[in-house]
């Protein structure tokens, strides 16, 4: 009879345990969601449904302007310096920051954004090494072979990585650093071509590769810390890069009076100056879309975005404009799309993981 007795009670309190656990369950899972409804969503999702699901409009909208737009310049700025013989790049720079000022100034009007005032030191540092990287992107060009100026140009994502860990304590996930490596690896190989060195070319290289470094790392940063959008940004910015790019016109572009070759001597046509104009158009996109893309994002995905816009033109030079076959330049576009398509990848998974970590945390809090 003991013996019956003690069953008896362990079943109840077992029965009393399985009572807790299953209105345990039942508090967590929402009213109006039944049984089949919870196991559709523990069903797990297929490739093509993580990345529907991971997609972001406004991300994507501000990638394809960048795309666009930098795609477009490049082309505009070659038309301009071969077409029309403009062969003064910083002051063409000059120009493009007042187009963008100007723009900005528009959208402003028309109610696009509202004005907020910032920190004109910590803007005016942003602006100083955004004019830096241009200017020295155009030094390095002209004192450096195009193979090694292409390469030293690729090193910049590794250089923000280095940076954001040194200075801001702030490290990239060990997941992406072999998909970093093929990129960088893959598109410095498509870039490799001829290599000569000389030391004020490596200086001017080295110095675009900081400036242009530190602009993407405070593009983000800046976006968050004084609580700013990109337009909001780059209305301080602007203005402050013409001003800061003003000395070196004359020291990189000839205003020489009596020279033939002069900006002064230039005769202008409404051709050249249509053509200038345009120009000045997408690099308002262009710089605008650089502060959505890395605020919305970071530094290390608009470099990785960067070079695969850089392997999507050669594929396209291949394809539709008969740009002769190069097997190392083949290898490094698929390498490069390797590891792109890696970083997406692991990046997507994160951004899933992160709504889902969230409640948990708060529990334990």
């Amino acid at each position: 009879m003991g013996t019956g007795t003690g069953r008896i009670e362990g079943d109840g309190q077992r029965d009393k345990r399985d009572q807790v656990r299953l209105r345990r369950e039942a508090e967590k899972m929402p009213a109006n969601m039944d049984t089949e409804q919870v196991s559709e969503r523990e069903q797990p999702k297929s490739f093509v449904q993580k990345w529907i699901s991971a997609f972001d409009l406004s991300i994507a909208s501000a990638i394809f302007f960048n795309f666009f737009t930098s795609t477009g310049i490049v082309s505009a700025n070659k038309f301009v310096y071969q077409q029309c013989n403009f062969t003064y790049a910083t002051t063409l720079t000059f120009i493009h920051f007042i187009f963008t000022t100007l723009g900005l100034l528009f959208c402003l009007q028309v109610h696009l954004f509202e004005f907020k005032k910032l920190d004109i030191k910590k803007s005016s540092w942003l602006a100083f090494v955004g004019m830096g990287f241009v200017v020295f992107s155009n030094l390095s060009l002209q004192y450096n072979s195009l193979g090694f100026y292409q390469v030293m140009k690729h090193m910049t994502v590794a250089a923000v990585v280095v940076i954001e860990a040194v200075v801001y304590k702030k490290y990239l996930d060990k997941e992406l650093v072999i998909p970093l490596l093929l990129v960088i690896a893959g598109v410095s190989l498509t870039g490799a071509t001829d290599f000569k060195l000389n030391m004020i070319g490596v200086v001017f290289a080295v110095l675009n590769i900081l400036c242009t470094s530190f602009y993407q790392i405070w593009c983000a940063s800046l976006q968050k810390s004084l609580e700013a959008n990109a337009l909001q940004l780059q209305l301080y910015t602007a203005p402050l890069s013409a001003l800061f790019i003003i000395p070196f016109v004359p020291i990189l572009d000839n205003l020489s009076l009596s020279d033939s070759g002069s900006l002064f001597q230039f005769e202008m046509t409404a051709r050249t100056a249509i053509a200038i104009a345009i120009t000045g158009v997408l690099a308002f996109g262009v710089n605008v879309s650089i502060f959505m893309v890395i605020g919305k994002t970071s530094a290390v995905t608009y470099n990785v975005l960067g070079h695969f816009k850089t392997c999507t033109l050669l594929s396209v030079d291949y394809l539709f404009f008969g740009r002769p076959f190069d097997i190392k330049n083949f290898t490094g576009i698929v390498i490069t799309l390797c590891g792109v398509v890696s970083y997406s990848h692991i990046k997507m998974l994160k951004s899933q993981k992160k709504p889902q970590e969230t409640p948990q945390g708060s529990e334990r809090k």
